[in-house]
């Protein structure tokens, strides 16, 4: 088998140094939205549409994480049709499901521009299947400088256009465009410079049929993780609707900027944490273990300072719109370290192919999010114990998982 083009050593730097990038652009678009528009009508407006993009986006990176599992370097080339082929199914799927999503959504989020935000939501799936499939296949190459590219390029396009948008004051149409381009974009530059580092020289280690009954369970799964992660403004404003607009906005500011911090660095680190898994010489216990631990410790100081800071953070924004209590925020960033930890078991589950379980802690934790924000009780009640409880519960059954014997095997992994 052909060694892989770049060495592990750098593998993490690469993509962490990537992630922090986008990471910061990303979070300075969610800071300067609620600064720059001029009420919080516009920034629900703004955000709803973010997260739509985002709940769809997450879903599809389903396919990058199979792609990553399932690519390998080898002298034996994958046939090019056959992925070529998958991903138009896969495109011509998630552009489908992207119209139904924004003819149930945009009637009450932007019902001015409902057939705009549909073709822009279309552009950005469609886009982005062709970075997944792209990303998929350099994670199982290990051209990790090509992965860390390709993560910056998506994020500094949108950087620059959406902050030009929101600088210019444009309507909500260009906004959308701006939000959406930047996936193809990405995609079409970065395919520029590595094609030749990537034709012929791979393998998948299923067949087409194989790949594709993979992808609805990692799509699935992926698709569950976005609506606990990116979809929460969906979500509150589905299952709240009573709840006054300037609470509602304050929880979705406090969300977005609270949890991005511990949740962004981890999702971006899906597929290296497979390859991580499935390559390490420790055993696989022990190595989620020294994740978790690090995760739960971060965790608890962010949460501590959120207690005694978010209050204040918050007040920082102008014309006093945002408010939510310190426990509250507080109680936020700990349930951002519980999805974080999902996020990690979840991968571990994927090195040993044991998609049902991987799909079934995201599914539960999923549905226990929308089923506990209909508890009736106030909204930061609901809103704490909800994206609290639900990724604890998706934790059990990955841990549940994990512990059962593999096929062929009396021994649980290790």
């Amino acid at each position: 088998m052909a060694r892989p083009t770049e060495g592990r050593a750098g593998a993490l730097t690469y993509i962490l140094t990537a992630t922090a990038i986008a990471g910061a652009v990303g979070y300075a678009i969610q800071l300067l939205a609620p600064v720059v528009l001029p009420d919080s009508g516009s920034y629900l407006a703004f955000s709803v549409y973010w997260s739509t993009v985002y709940v769809l986006v997450a879903a599809l990176a389903g396919v990058q994480q199979e792609i990553s599992r399932a690519t390998t370097p080898g002298t034996t080339p994958a046939d090019g049709s056959t992925l070529r082929a998958f991903a138009l199914r896969i495109a011509t799927a998630a552009a489908v499901v992207a119209v139904v999503v924004t003819l149930v959504v945009a009637p009450s989020a932007f019902p001015d521009d409902i057939v705009g935000s549909a073709i822009w939501i279309v552009v950005a799936v469609v886009g982005y299947v062709a970075t997944a499939v792209l990303a998929g296949v350099l994670y199982g190459l290990s051209l990790w400088r090509a992965v860390a590219l390709l993560v910056v390029v998506d994020a500094l396009l949108r950087a620059l256009l959406v902050m030009l948008a929101l600088a210019l004051q444009a309507p909500h149409a260009l906004l959308t465009a701006a939000v959406s381009v930047p996936f193809g974009g990405a995609f079409l530059l970065v395919w520029f410079f590595v094609r030749r580092r990537v034709v012929g020289r791979f393998r998948l280690d299923v067949g087409a049929r194989r790949l594709v009954v993979n992808t609805v369970g990692t799509v699935t799964a992926a698709a569950a993780t976005g609506l606990i992660v990116t979809g929460i403004p969906v979500v509150l404003r589905t299952t709240m609707p009573g709840v006054d607009a300037a609470i509602l906005a304050s929880l979705i500011l406090t969300i977005t900027i609270s949890r991005a911090p511990l949740i962004v660095p981890i999702m971006a680190l899906q597929s290296y944490l497979i390859v991580d898994f499935r390559s390490s010489d420790r055993p696989l216990g022990r190595r989620l273990a020294l994740y978790l631990s690090a995760l739960t410790a971060v965790t608890a100081v962010g949460s501590i300072l959120a207690a005694c800071f978010g209050e204040t953070l918050l007040a920082l924004f102008p014309g006093g719109r945002y408010a939510v209590p310190g426990w509250v925020a507080a109680g936020v960033v700990a349930s951002a370290g519980a999805v974080a930890a999902l996020c990690v078991t979840g991968p571990a589950l994927l090195s040993r192919s044991r998609h049902d379980w991987y799909v079934g802690g995201w599914v539960i934790a999923a549905l226990s999010t929308v089923l506990l924000l209909l508890l009736p009780v106030g909204p930061y009640e609901r809103v704490v114990v909800a994206l609290s409880a639900a990724p604890l519960l998706g934790i059990a059954v990955h841990v549940i998982g994990l512990r059962r014997p593999s096929r062929g095997s009396t021994a649980p992994a290790r």
